[in-house]
């Protein structure tokens, strides 16, 4: 049995620390690498099969899609390209969080690690 983590837990780490190591070139400020250096070791240990950490990704992910449904309804009147890209990201963010909560696939891949037995 392997203890890979599932691809799309993979792709998501790869693309979500990339934003952030980018986002920390552009603007070189502390909270940015803060947020870089944390979301690194919670995608560390999410990447290793722990469900604690899979669960507080989630629930924050969720929250940051919230958070941008919010700033697109704010922002929709003055700057409605702006909303757009405000939903399209809270939508790419709330289907990350309900993966991670709900995947079969996550949950396996948790067990395995954890040297559970699976079903």
């Amino acid at each position: 049995m392997f203890k890979n983590p599932p691809l799309p837990l993979i792709l998501a780490a790869v693309l979500y620390l990339g934003y952030e190591a980018w986002s920390l070139s552009v603007t070189p400020t502390a909270v940015a690498a803060g947020r870089l250096a944390l979301s690194a070791l919670l995608f560390f240990f999410v990447l290793r099969g722990s469900r604690i950490a899979a669960r507080i990704m989630s629930i924050l992910t969720g929250l940051s899609a919230l958070i941008l449904l919010v700033a697109a309804v704010a922002t929709f009147r003055v700057n409605a390209a702006g909303a757009s890209a405000f939903t399209v990201m809270a939508g790419l963010l709330a289907l990350f969080a309900v993966y991670v909560w709900t995947s079969p696939k996550i949950r396996d891949f948790q067990d395995r690690a954890s040297g559970l037995p699976t079903a």
